[in-house]
């Protein structure tokens, strides 16, 4: 039982391992504007802002 144990740790250590390694060039990407937006009574601006996290296209 106890190498079922020690093999599943290693196991769950490797996985952290790669999902840090495959977030390790993410950056945080943060935009602001306002949209314009058309309709029957005419136009109107709504603001706009967005916060993401950008991986540069990587995985």
């Amino acid at each position: 039982m106890k190498k079922y144990r020690y093999a599943l740790i290693i196991a769950i250590v490797l996985l952290a391992g790669f999902s840090l390694a495959g977030c390790g060039n993410s950056h945080w990407g943060t935009s602001a504007g306002v949209d314009v937006v058309w309709g029957p009574g005419g136009p109107r601006v709504q603001p706009n802002i967005s916060v993401g996290v950008y991986n540069g296209g990587r995985w």
